[in-house]
């Protein structure tokens, strides 16, 4: 299981922030991140004429790695400031991945920058014994050459679909209130963590009408936390919003997503699942309302440094019509050994089944396995 759970946040902290802010000397910031490493190893796929193995490697090495500077301070009325900036090293075509100021009190927290909508930061993802390395749902890496969704070109599934990935936003989280929390976030523009501006300077907005982006997205979420007697729940559910600002064809020019997700942890097992839906996902002519769906379930033990887990996911992509319809199936077997805090070493043997009407690829297999190791810092 992998959270990806906040602090706390609102706007009243800009008024506070006046005063108090000439008692503030600075921000030091310090470094964190994490280094990702892992082997994969294709021990069967179809690669025929046409077929997604075809002319591709059987063993890659992959690694993944980002750099955090992050610090934050007190001011004499109460108002803690921050700020992180996160440099990716691999597998990535962009230097600077999130970068965002916070402000927070009793009241919750507010963050402005480029950062994920609310709904993805309140998220849970499908349970396993992988620390984001493995797994039926958004690992950091995958070895198959499936490309189903059309022209998404998707190798896995995710249950966080994202509108606005880490576009230039405001987000608040509340403080955590009977074990309750909820966010809301806004991004005007899918390019805010691009460019600068239109003329790529200090002044003017960006364009309204760039073919590809979504924008106006309002995004929010409710995540609750229990624990009853020694068995810990974890709910939520969230959404979002948004108007793609140059719709092809017929197009409808909205698009939306919603999530949710159901953990239940108890005696060294973790059992549950995730789901969400996105309407209108593709940007493309002809294409009007296309939907992808996703939702999948699995369940951990955990005894002394050692971690097993097994899920399935299921991913359904419609592409040109309503029998156009490419999807992808994946079994996972997960373990993960943890050496020390924060290090670890992982391994999994998964099982994909794709289907690619838009291609006509027919129905296609493969087996997987892979090693890897977790370091963080």
């Amino acid at each position: 299981m992998r959270p990806i759970l906040l602090g706390s946040t609102a706007l009243v902290a800009a008024v506070s922030i006046t005063g108090a802010a000439q008692a503030a000397q600075g921000i030091s910031l310090g470094l964190g991140g994490y280094y990702q490493g892992a082997a994969g190893l294709l021990i069967s796929q179809d690669n025929g004429n046409g077929e997604p193995g075809q002319h591709t490697r059987d063993v890659v090495f992959r690694q993944d790695v980002e750099i955090h500077f992050k610090g934050e301070t007190k001011l004499d009325n109460g108002l803690t400031i921050g700020a992180r900036i996160e440099m990716e090293g691999q597998q990535s075509d962009d230097q600077i991945d999130e970068v965002w100021a916070y402000f927070k009190g009793g009241w919750g927290q507010v963050r402005f920058g480029d950062d994920d909508d609310a709904y993805e930061q309140l998220s849970y993802l499908i349970p396993s014994a992988s620390l984001g390395l493995f797994g039926v749902d958004s690992p950091h890496f995958d070895f198959s050459n499936s490309k189903v969704g059309g022209v998404s070109a998707l190798q896995t599934n995710a249950t966080v679909m994202k509108l606005t990935g880490d576009a230039t936003k405001i987000i608040y989280f509340s403080p955590s209130v009977a074990g309750f929390t909820f966010g809301f976030s806004y991004s005007p523009d899918r390019r805010g963590e691009d460019t600068y501006s239109y003329w790529s300077g200090p002044g003017g907005t960006t364009n309204s009408n760039n073919t590809g982006q979504i924008q106006d997205v309002f995004a929010a979420a409710v995540n609750y936390q229990g624990d009853f007697g020694g068995v810990k729940l974890i709910t939520g559910i969230g959404g979002g919003e948004g108007q793609w600002e140059s719709p092809l064809g017929n197009q409808n020019d909205t698009s939306w997503t919603v999530r949710g997700h159901l953990i239940v942890s108890f005696s060294g097992f973790t059992i549950g699942g995730a789901g969400s839906l996105q309407t209108n996902y593709q940007n493309v002519a002809g294409r009007n309302n296309t939907y992808k769906w996703v939702a999948g379930g699995g369940g951990t033990y955990n005894w002394d440094a050692w971690t097993v887990g097994l899920a399935y996911s299921h991913g359904s992509y419609q592409v040109l019509s309503d029998d156009d319809i490419d999807t992808l199936d994946i079994v996972a077997l997960t373990a993960r050994y943890d050496l020390a805090p924060g290090i670890d070493l992982e391994g999994m043997a998964e099982y994909h089944q794709y289907i690619n009407d838009l291609n006509n690829t027919g129905d296609d297999h493969d087996w997987e396995l892979g090693v890897g190791f977790n370091i963080g810092f």
